[in-house]
């Protein structure tokens, strides 16, 4: 019976990804992206981002303690999707919004290459 994978292959780390080099956008936080998978489609604000993943916001619930509780600061419960940096390059861009409160507004920023992130790396 013929496998299908190489033998010979190196099995991936986060660092030493097959596709981090063909990585033409960038997530930052408060970016909406589309993420469109073999049988779904993943959609939603970026919600952390760090070196080796981001996570995707996909849906946002009330917490039922909230509505006893005044001054909490954490009222909402985010269903988060995980994407590793490896897969970023599936990632479509569609707009960003200047912060993660209701009522902020959105806008669409230019993508290119050569653009320092946020944290001031390329």
């Amino acid at each position: 019976m013929s496998n299908s994978t190489s033998s010979n292959k190196k099995p991936w780390s986060l660092s030493e990804s097959p596709t981090s080099e063909m990585k033409t956008f960038e997530p930052q936080v408060n970016d909406y992206v589309r993420w469109p998978k073999d049988t779904h489609t993943v959609e939603g604000w970026v919600y952390f981002k760090d070196e080796e993943y981001i996570t995707i916001e996909v849906g946002v619930k009330p917490k039922k303690h909230c509505n006893y509780v005044r001054n909490v600061l954490h009222c909402k419960e985010h269903i988060l999707v995980v994407c590793y940096s490896f897969l970023w390059d599936e990632l479509q861009y569609i707009k960003s919004r200047e912060t993660n409160h209701e009522n902020a507004n959105t806008f669409v920023r230019t993508i290119s290459d050569d653009r320092p992130s946020k944290h001031g790396r390329t």
